[in-house]
Formats: C-alpha cells, structure tokens, sequence
C-alpha cells in the first residue's frame, strides 16, 4: 500500500515532481480537509460530498469512514467488493506569471489533492457506527465549534436513534493512495518567493462570504 507514481496511477495525472509520498503529511492532509468526494462507477458514475473520518495504522495507510443517507442511490454501488476513489481536495488558486522572477512563463493554478483507492463496505455493526459518528463529531467540534463543544450524548436517545436509521455508514481500507502536490516546488527560490507574496491576497469567497451572498439572494 504506497502512494503511486507516473507510472502505477489509475485514477490521477501525476508528473514525478508533484508526487508526494510523505505518509504523516499525506494523513495530516486528509484530516484537515476531511470533506471529501467518494466516487463510484459500479452501475454508473456516482459521486456523493462527505465529511470523513480517517483512522490511522502503523502498518498501512488505515481505514476512511463515511456516513450516506440511506436514499441516496450510491448506496447500491458500494458493495464492499466495487471499487471507489474517495478524492480530498484543498485550497488551489491561480498562478500570474507576474510573481515570477523567471521569464518567459505563463499562468498555472496550483493546487493539492489525494485520492484514496479501496473497496467501501456498509457498517453493520452498531456500536463502530455509533462510534464512527461519535468521533467524526468530536473531531470537528473540536477544530470548528468554538468554546462551548456539542456532543451527540446531548440528544435525546430516540430522536438520535430515528436519526441513525436514515444514514449508511461505511469504512474503506485505504489499498492505495495518489497524492499530488502541484505547488511550484520544482521552480527556483526567486519564484517560489513571488508566488508566495502573490498568494498572500485571497482568492474567491470564503464561506462565510458564500453563505451571507445566499442569503441575501433568498431575501429578495
């Protein structure tokens, strides 16, 4: 189980001078964008965006966890014996010739993603669904719920039972990954110290920017 090259990839371009096969980095990766695509052609292509939990091994690349509502139809195609790309995607931005030092070049955008092979089964058992879900919540309240945390435990038991009846939940042993860095680490100090600076103004709307638009465009 190792992360792939030109040569071994299936599912991602890779140029040797943007593979990464830092195995802590790669993790560190997919726990802090842990909302993820989770691709599956088995019956037809389908694609379903999930928040993820990601279990470590010492001896491998370890496991991925995901819940579905139990409508969705992708349910159909992960079997457990279908394969699918569960596909990470971070923050990417353009790239203007102008911070380079270096001249002649032309604009790129930039950008990292992983791709995690494997075959995805259903999470029969009740107690590592509870606890998938459990820590899947802990996680994320504790980078993104401010000061006062919410837990599960703080719902009723039967309204947090009917809940768990309208999800699936999942876990995929991670058979192979596919990492791009595509970041101008193969360009020179001058460069990669414009890009750098150029990159210090933020591209796009963050969320909460995205969030407040729509908002407003619901009012009227």
């Amino acid at each position: 189980m190792t992360a792939s090259a030109e040569g071994a990839t299936e599912s991602l371009y890779i140029p040797e001078r943007h593979v990464e096969r830092d195995r802590e980095l790669l993790h560190a990766y997919v726990e802090e964008y842990s909302f993820a695509m989770v691709i599956s052609a088995n019956g037809g292509i389908r694609v379903t965006n999930v928040p993820t939990l990601v279990e470590r091994a010492g001896d491998g690349w370890g496991k991925v966890w995901w819940h579905l509502a139990k409508s969705n139809p992708q349910n159909g195609a992960l079997t457990g014996e279908a394969e699918a790309v569960v596909v990470f995607h971070g923050p990417h931005g353009y790239i203007s010739p102008s911070w380079y030092a270096a001249r002649p070049t032309v604009p790129t955008w930039n950008f990292a993603v992983v791709h995690l092979h494997g075959k995805p089964r259903r999470v029969d058992d009740d107690a590592a669904f509870a606890r998938s879900l459990d820590l899947l919540v802990a996680s994320n309240e504790k980078k993104y719920g401010g000061a006062k945390k919410w837990e599960l435990g703080a719902m009723h038991p039967e309204y947090l039972k009917g809940m768990r009846q309208q999800i699936v939940a999942y876990e995929m042993t991670i058979e192979k990954v596919e990492a791009k860095f595509k970041l101008g680490q193969e360009r020179t100090a001058a460069d990669r110290a414009g890009v750098l600076q150029g990159l210090e103004r933020p591209q796009g709307r963050s969320l909460y920017e995205l969030t407040r638009d729509y908002y407003a465009r619901l009012q009227g």
